[in-house]
């Protein structure tokens, strides 16, 4: 057909009659509509109203890249609004992956939902339908067959994925096989809602002057019957394409955030790091190439309550930030900050004396973030004087001895809004603000020294301008009374969210960035020792940073006896643990929000290392303790005899289990974790 591609994988045809599309002035402009013939072979063209659309198909790691391009030859402008660089719906058009497929719902930004759904809404439990779009990232499998569609660059746009396959709609007895609606959309930045979600794609009007055009981002599709090597892929080679940065080593050190919040003072950041220094050398010892474990002083240290934007040390901290690293670097340890530097408080000196450096709402008035509960405005990336603010900012901290930021809220940068320079998109913005703001501390052509952390952020739109992200929400809630801190809020159900967002983006490690699941913690009451382990285990086998939440010279002996396992902590930045059979446990309760709680999640998560050592994580999410046969094929990739030890155990290096062939019996109370290391024995020798 006229207009439309499709895509073969061996005997497959994975893509079937799919189209493309751009939104001009309003109106959908499909290349089945008005198909015109191009020199390229592997190329769609077509009329698009007043102006000429390509989409190009290029060969690119086993897979194609779509990429479409807008070219404008008339002599009046065009007001641009959207692409679909990939459109199957109806005409014949489908997508095939397999009977039963399952779908990884990516949510836009670093706190958004991410899991594993039936891709069927005829499967599901409760009233609600599935999630049926995914940010960035859609794959979708079927035991070992792959599909994944994957933009390689968030250069320009915000891409969501979205579908629909309902069982009851195709006719036969049999399940059907082809999923008929399956889009990319590139779009403007959601606005965030209240009660802590992105929301829809905002509609761009960019102006397309004449005798010029625009590319959308590029979009990789990819097939293979490997599993999730498939996503793998994928995401390696968007890392590749988007210039993702690496650091030489995973950071690990302690946050304020949980257990001091907005109560935090100079003195609690410099116990802290004496305690760390004297009564926790293991984490020393556990960072790699040299580097030493960080002091990350959070919210709370700006003129308090959180007047962002104005960015001096309020009067717990009189001594100075300057003072303050240098008392942290006596102990051999790093000193972080944390920032929101886009959101800007209302009340704040920064809006009272600078409203032009403000985004602007429809109305012209300055742009309230409708996502927080308090009025908090976003400083615009594009205008001068914000980004020579930025510049003398960050050049100033880092001076004062700060060597990794943690940088909150960026999301905001990217709404679409009213700027200093209205060709620039939201993401466009949000990317020039943080390129300030790394070569402030990171100046080009000198090592890059300065750990760069991005937190409520964009996914895609960070990568190359940060070496780590938050993946997932916060999994605790600091609680304070009469301006002093108190006990946090925690639980198992933070813990579950946690977990199930790392399982479906702990491929974006390395590839992408370093990932940051959040603190572990061992508080008590709020966490039974059992819990304490399963939340420091999904950290310590997350492969990213790995941060301590609690006061811990208040931590009972016990509970820091967790934190300190050097066992648990030799784990710190090595690869990312795997849940084994993760698309065979697909959440049935259509949610799709950060702390609703998944009633799904597989029990063995493996993690081996090129030695031919496995580290197996067996996890009991439920609430009543249940047996468990840890097969050493699925855990190891086959059979055999193998020496287990328990890495939990105070023992150093564990304490041993024996020789075990092919399965091991186990029992797990609730909420609890078993780790265990699995060597091959070596064979008897012949006589």
């Amino acid at each position: 057909m006229a207009g439309t591609f499709s895509v073969v994988a061996g005997d497959r045809t994975v893509v079937r009659r799919a189209a493309c599309a751009v939104k001009l002035n309003g109106e959908w402009f499909a290349s089945t509509g008005t198909p015109l013939p191009h020199p390229e072979p592997i190329a769609l063209h077509w009329q698009a109203g007043p102006a000429l659309a390509t989409a190009r198909l290029i060969p690119h790691e086993g897979g194609v890249v779509i990429e479409c391009e807008l070219n404008n030859p008339g002599e009046a402008p065009l007001t641009f609004n959207g692409w679909r660089p990939i459109l199957i719906d109806g005409g014949g058009a489908a997508l095939q992956v397999g009977d039963e497929p399952c779908a990884l719902i990516n949510g836009y930004q670093s706190w958004d939902y991410a899991g594993i759904h039936p891709l069927d809404e005829a499967i599901t439990e409760g009233d609600r339908k599935p999630t049926a779009a995914s940010w960035w990232t859609a794959a979708i499998c079927d035991g070992e067959a792959m599909f994944v569609a994957q933009v390689l660059r968030a250069s320009r746009f915000a891409t969501v994925f979205r579908w629909h396959y309902h069982r009851d709609e195709h006719a036969g007895d049999s399940l059907p096989t082809d999923i008929p609606t399956f889009v990319a959309e590139q779009h403007g930045s959601p606005l965030s809602e209240p009660e802590q979600r992105s929301g829809l794609p905002q509609e761009l009007r960019l102006e397309v002057a004449p005798q010029t055009g625009l590319v959308s981002d590029p979009i990789l599709l990819l097939y293979g019957e490997d599993g999730t090597a498939t996503l793998r892929k994928a995401l390696a080679a968007a890392g590749h394409a988007a210039g993702a940065r690496s650091f030489p080593t995973v950071p690990r050190g302690w946050c304020s955030w949980y257990h001091l919040g907005l109560a935090v003072t100079e003195s609690d950041i410099t116990r802290h790091a004496a305690f760390l220094a004297k009564r926790m050398p293991e984490l020393a010892r556990s960072s790699a190439n040299g580097f030493r474990p960080v002091i990350q002083l959070d919210d709370g240290w700006m003129p308090r309550w959180q007047r962002w934007g104005d960015w001096v040390a309020n009067e717990f901290f009189a001594a100075g930030l300057h003072a303050l690293a240098t008392r942290v670097h006596r102990h051999r340890l790093e000193l972080g900050i944390w920032l929101a530097p886009f959101h800007v408080a209302a009340d704040s000196k920064l809006a009272e004396a600078h409203a032009d450096w403000l985004l602007k709402a429809g109305d012209g008035t300055p742009l309230v973030d409708p996502r927080l509960s308090r009025a908090y405005h976003i400083l615009d990336p594009t205008h001068p004087q914000v980004q020579k603010f930025l510049d003398e900012l960050f050049r100033g901290l880092r001076k004062d001895g700060f060597t990794y930021f943690k940088l909150d809220f960026l999301y905001g940068a990217a709404y679409e809004a009213g700027r200093h320079d209205p060709e620039v998109t939201g993401t466009q913005a949000l990317r020039s603000g943080l390129k300030r703001i790394f070569d402030a501390v990171n100046p080009p052509g000198k090592p890059e020294q300065t750990f760069l952390l991005a937190c409520g952020a964009p996914l895609m739109p960070v990568v190359g301008l940060v070496h780590g992200a938050r993946t997932g929400g916060d999994v605790g809630i600091p609680q304070m009374e009469d301006g002093k801190a108190t006990a946090p809020q925690l639980g198992f159900p933070l813990i579950l969210s946690m977990a199930r967002n790392q399982a479906a983006r702990l491929f974006l490690d390395r590839s992408l960035f370093a990932v940051d699941v959040d603190v572990a913690m061992a508080a008590a009451p709020q966490l039974t020792p059992d819990e304490a382990q399963v939340m420091i285990t999904v950290a310590a086998l997350s492969g990213g940073i790995f941060m301590l939440g609690d006061d811990l010279e208040t931590l009972p002996t016990d509970r820091l006896a967790l934190l300190r396992n050097p066992n648990v902590l030799g784990l710190v930045g090595g690869p990312a643990a795997e849940p084994v059979h993760l698309f065979s446990a697909p959440e049935r309760e259509a949610h799709d929000h950060w702390f609703a709680s998944p009633q799904e999640l597989p029990p063995l998560w493996v993690r081996r290392d090129p030695d031919g050592t496995t580290i197996a994580a067996v996890y009991n999410w439920s609430d009543a303790a249940k047996p468990y046969r840890l097969h050493f094929g699925e855990a190891t990739g086959a059979g055999g005899t193998f020496t287990i030890t328990d890495l939990w155990s105070t023992r150093r290096g564990g304490r041993a289990l024996g020789v075990k062939t092919d399965t091991l019996r186990l029992t797990l109370p609730p909420h609890s974790v078993r780790l265990l290391k699995m060597k091959p024995a070596a064979a008897p020798a012949r006589p």
